[in-house]
C-alpha cells in the first residue's frame, strides 16, 4: 500500500511539473497582441466593423512569413490545460487575454461578401457584403503531419455579434499534398483514425459531445440588420467547394504567397447546402468514403467572393477570435 501510495505521488508532481513548464517550452508566447477595443465596437454597424477588423489586420502585415508552428504531444497536452470551452462561448471578436491559438496559428485574411444564389435558408444565407475569409493549414507539415487545409468564416451584423462557422477538409488533412484549393472543406468531418487526430478529439470531448461538428445555425437565425429571425431555417451541415480555377502546385511550398495573388472580385467558394434527409444522419458513422455521396446531393446556396486581397498579419494570427458554434 505504501509504495502505491508513494508511485501516485510521484505521478502526481510529475504531471503537475509537465503542466507547470508546458508553457515555457512550447509556441505560442504567453502573452498576446493587444487589441484596442473601439469602446462601441459591438454597437456599430457590420461594415463598419469589418473596417475596424481589416485596419488591424493592415496595420500588422507581416513582412516575412512567420514558420508554422509544431504540433506535438506538448501542444495537444497545452490544449488540454486550456479552457477549449472557450472557442464556443466567446462571442467577441477580439481573441481573449491569454488565449493560445495551437490550431491553424498562421493564416490569410480577407474581406468577402456572401452573394446568395437562391434559396430557402435565413439570415445571412441571404447575402452579407461585410464579412472576413480566414485561410490556414492546421500546422507546420513535418514528418506524419499533413497538408490540413481549413477555413473560418466570419460575417458582421449591425449591433450584434458576429456570426462565424469553421471548416476543415478532414482531421486526416490530405497527405503531402499541398494545393490547397484541391477538396471540399465542411462544418462537420469524419473522425480521424489517426493517434493524433483521436487525442484532438479526445481533447474537444471537453467542451462538445459531438467535437467534429461545428453548427451553422447561427449563420440563420439573425440577419445582417442585427433583426432576429423568427422562423429560422438552416441546413445541418454545409460545404464549402473551391472555385475550380484556383489550383496550386501539389509540391511542398509557401500556401500564404498562393492566397496573396488571388485578386480582388474572385469567386473563391460556393457554399452547397446538404438536404434535409441527412438532418438525423448518424455523424458517428461518417467516413472520408461518405463525403462524394452527400456532396452529390447537396445543393448551392451562396457564393463567397473577395473583396479584398488576402493579407497574413499579427492580428490576424492572433488578434482576432472566430467563435466555434459547438454542438452540445
Amino acid at each position: 500500500m505504501k509504495k502505491r501510495t508513494i508511485s501516485f505521488a510521484v505521478l502526481a508532481f510529475a504531471l503537475l511539473a509537465t503542466y507547470t513548464l508546458v508553457d515555457f517550452i512550447i509556441e505560442p508566447p504567453p502573452s498576446r497582441l493587444p487589441a484596442s477595443v473601439p469602446n462601441n465596437y459591438e454597437s456599430m454597424k457590420a461594415c463598419e466593423k469589418q473596417a475596424v477588423l481589416w485596419g488591424k489586420i493592415k496595420e500588422t502585415v507581416h513582412g516575412v512569413y512567420p514558420a508554422y508552428r509544431s504540433l506535438g504531444p506538448l501542444q495537444l497536452l497545452a490544449m488540454s490545460k486550456q479552457e477549449v470551452a472557450t472557442k464556443g462561448k466567446h462571442h467577441e471578436d477580439f481573441a481573449p487575454e491569454g488565449w493560445k491559438k495551437y490550431l491553424h496559428s498562421r493564416a490569410s485574411i480577407a474581406t468577402v461578401k456572401i452573394v446568395p444564389t437562391g434559396n430557402k435558408y435565413t439570415g445571412v444565407f441571404q447575402g452579407a457584403d461585410c464579412a472576413l475569409l480566414r485561410l490556414s493549414l492546421t500546422s507546420a507539415v513535418t514528418g506524419s503531419r499533413p497538408v490540413a487545409p481549413g477555413l473560418a468564416l466570419k460575417v458582421l451584423r449591425d449591433g450584434t455579434p458576429s456570426s462565424n462557422v469553421s471548416a476543415l477538409v478532414s482531421l486526416d488533412g490530405q497527405g503531402k499534398d499541398f494545393n490547397f484549393f484541391k477538396n471540399p472543406m465542411s462544418n462537420i468531418v469524419p473522425i480521424g483514425g489517426q493517434i493524433g487526430q483521436k487525442l484532438v478529439h479526445k481533447i474537444f470531448l471537453s467542451a462538445s459531445n459531438y467535437p467534429e461538428e461545428l453548427l451553422s445555425s447561427e449563420l440563420a437565425t439573425t440577419d445582417v440588420h442585427g433583426v432576429a429571425i423568427k422562423d429560422a431555417v438552416s441546413p445541418r451541415q454545409i460545404f464549402f467547394v473551391p472555385n475550380p480555377d484556383l489550383k496550386s502546385a501539389s509540391e511542398s511550398h509557401e500556401v500564404r504567397e498562393d492566397f496573396a495573388k488571388i485578386p480582388e472580385g474572385t469567386l473563391i467558394y460556393k457554399i452547397y447546402a446538404v438536404p434535409e434527409k441527412y438532418r438525423d444522419f448518424d455523424y458517428g458513422q461518417y467516413t472520408p468514403e461518405k463525403v462524394p455521396e452527400i456532396l452529390k446531393e447537396a445543393e448551392p446556396v451562396a457564393d463567397i467572393v473577395t473583396t479584398s486581397v488576402f493579407i497574413a498579419s499579427e492580428f490576424g494570427d492572433d488578434g482576432i477570435f472566430f467563435r466555434h458554434q459547438l454542438r452540445y
